[in-house]
């Protein structure tokens, strides 16, 4: 196992394409075959070996805070509250005080369900986002890659892409507080992609800066915040 990895969950979001069900109820709460969406996320990282947790939260937030306390007992939670939802670039820089003193983390979407070996991911050397190949990558981050298999550039939704590998909302991220840095000055420059603080844009401040990415392809992966998907 690397030095100690936190796993840092962004579930803060109002789950607005699956009204009326995350009216009462937040989105990583909602059941898949007979278990929470979250729990999809937490249960093979523990199970990788991952103890320490920071969920970023806002949306229903004390449901979920209760909810993983009372499931998970044993790992080390911490929570943020994200007062104003600006995108997931917004929501890690929340965390920053939790996450800038760590050598490694390992960022997971709180609405996205994925099939791979994560301990892969932990070990790899070089900071890496998880990809998977898709018909019409328009509706996602996508990656597109040098000639030496880096990452050479990411475009959040692009109208025209140049690649077909998405992003499935797993990053490995090995330099920390470059990455706070990143967020912080985009923060500070309000750069924003459509409307909000993208972490794109953060991962694409620090390529620019000389940061080596590489990719992982997963197996499986599930946006479990469209209700097709979700069904």
């Amino acid at each position: 196992m690397p030095d100690i990895i936190k796993a840092v969950i962004p579930v803060a979001g109002a789950g607005t394409r699956l009204r009326p069900h995350t009216y009462t109820q937040p989105k990583p709460l909602i059941p898949v075959a007979g278990k929470s969406i979250i729990s999809f996320i937490i249960e093979p990282l523990i199970e990788a070996g991952v103890e320490d947790f920071v969920f970023i939260i806002g949306y229903l937030g004390e449901k979920i805070r209760l909810f993983v306390q009372e499931k998970y007992p044993h790992i080390r939670a911490e929570f943020v509250e994200q007062p104003e939802r600006e995108g997931i670039g917004h929501a890690i820089w929340t965390a920053r005080k939790n996450i800038e003193d760590c050598k490694e983390i390992l960022i997971v979407l709180g609405d996205t369900v994925i099939d791979m070996d994560f301990k892969s991911v932990l070990y790899s050397e070089f900071t890496c986002l998880g990809v998977k190949e898709v018909k019409d990558p328009r509706e996602f981050g996508v990656v597109e890659l040098n000639d030496k298999g880096f990452i050479a550039k990411l475009v959040e939704k692009p109208r025209i892409p140049k690649s077909n590998l998405a992003l499935v909302g797993l990053y490995k991220i090995c330099e920390v507080r470059q990455l706070v840095k990143a967020l912080d000055y985009n923060i500070q420059h309000n750069i924003r992609t459509m409307g909000e603080f993208q972490l794109t844009d953060g991962l694409m401040w620090m390529i620019d800066q000389g940061t080596k990415m590489t990719i992982l392809r997963v197996n499986n992966w599930f946006d479990c915040g469209k209700k097709d998907v979700l069904l």
